[in-house]
C-alpha cells in the first residue's frame, strides 16, 4: 500500500470523555491524500483504550495504535513521534487526545501549503481555548497575531505560540531526538524549536482546532511554581543542547532572560498560567 503522506500524532490518557470526538474529528478530514492515524494510549484505567480499539476496529486501514506498555507519558509520547516518523509520511500532525479538529479541510489546508511552500518547515493555525469546566468562561484565541506571518526560531524561544492541535511538520528534518530532549516535560515547544533549526513556520490565521481547557490535563495539574521552574530547567537545558550554534543558543538565552524578568507564563498552555496571563494583559492595558 502507498505510504501515507501525513502521519496524525496522537497521545492520550484516560480521556474517555474526549477521545472519541478527537478522533472523529481526524477521520472526518477530506484530503485528495492518504492519511494515517497513529494513537498512543498511555495505560488508561477509565475506558479510553476501549474507545480507542473501537475506532481501530471500524477505521482498520486509516488508524494504527500505539499502545504504551506502562504508565510513562514521555514513552507514549515518543513511541507515537517514532510511528509517526517510521511511516514513511512527508508530514506530521499533532492532536493531543483531548482536543479535535473544527474544520474537514484542515489537514488539506495545511499539506497545500507546504508542499507549495517548500522553504518552510511546517505551519500551524488559530485555535480556540474553551474552557471545559465552566460554561459562563468565555473562549479566547491562542494567538494574537492579526495576519498570516512567519514565526521563525528566534520567536519560539519567547514563548511556544503553536498550539499543539494546530501544528503539523516535515518528517525526519533532524536525524534522532537529543538525550537532553528526554529530560524536558515541555516536549512539543522544544520539537518546534528542533525543526525550526531548518526553516520558519507559517502562521495561518484561521481557526481550524479547539484546545481545551480543564482540569484533568496533565499541565494543568502542576502547581503553577513548578511548571515556572520546569520551564527554566527546559531553557538550561536547550541552551546548552543548542550549544553547537551560537546564533540558535544565544536566541534561548534571551528568550530565558525576558522569561524571568517578564513573571509571565510564557509557555504553558495550562489553566491556571493561561488565566494569570490574561489578568496580567488587562492590568498592562489600565
Amino acid at each position: 500500500m502507498d505510504k501515507p503522506v501525513c502521519a496524525v500524532w496522537v497521545v492520550t490518557y484516560n480521556q474517555k470523555n474526549f477521545i472519541a470526538q478527537t478522533i472523529e474529528s481526524i477521520v472526518q478530514q477530506k484530503t485528495n491524500f492518504r492519511f494515517k492515524v497513529y494513537i498512543g494510549d498511555d495505560c488508561s484505567t477509565d475506558g479510553t483504550r476501549e474507545i480507542c480499539i473501537k475506532y481501530k476496529n471500524l477505521y482498520p486501514e486509516l488508524i494504527e495504535l500505539v499502545f504504551n506498555s506502562v504508565n510513562y507519558m514521555q514513552q507514549n509520547s515518543m513511541n507515537v513521534y517514532n510511528a509517526c516518523f517510521n511511516s514513511g509520511a512527508k508530514y506530521t500532525a499533532m492532536c493531543e487526545g483531548d482536543d479535535y479538529w473544527s474544520d474537514s479541510y484542515k489537514l488539506q489546508t495545511q499539506v497545500d501549503f507546504l508542499e507549495s511552500h517548500s522553504e518552510f518547515s511546517g505551519c500551524f493555525h488559530n485555535t480556540e481555548e474553551r474552557f471545559e469546566d465552566d460554561i459562563n468562561k468565555s473562549s479566547f484565541l491562542y494567538c494574537n497575531f492579526p495576519n498570516a506571518r512567519a514565526i521563525s526560531f528566534n520567536d519560539l524561544c519567547y514563548a511556544n505560540i503553536i498550539p499543539t492541535c494546530s501544528v503539523i511538520f516535515k518528517n525526519n528534518l533532524f536525524d534522532k531526538f537529543p538525550e537532553w530532549y528526554f529530560e524536558l516535560r515541555l516536549g512539543d515547544w522544544t520539537l518546534h524549536l528542533l525543526n525550526a533549526q531548518f526553516g520558519d513556520f507559517w502562521y495561518i490565521p484561521r481557526i481550524m482546532a479547539v484546545h481545551r481547557l480543564h482540569n484533568k490535563s496533565t499541565w494543568m495539574l502542576q502547581d503553577a511554581d513548578k511548571n515556572r521552574q520546569s520551564t527554566i530547567e527546559a531553557y538550561d537545558e536547550m541552551i546548552k543542547g543548542f550549544g553547537f550554534d551560537t546564533k540558535f543558543s544565544d536566541c534561548l538565552k534571551r528568550g530565558k532572560e525576558a522569561f524571568t524578568n517578564s513573571g509571565k507564563p510564557v509557555v504553558s498552555n495550562g489553566f491556571k498560567d493561561k488565566a494569570k496571563h490574561v489578568i496580567i494583559k488587562i492590568i498592562d492595558k489600565l
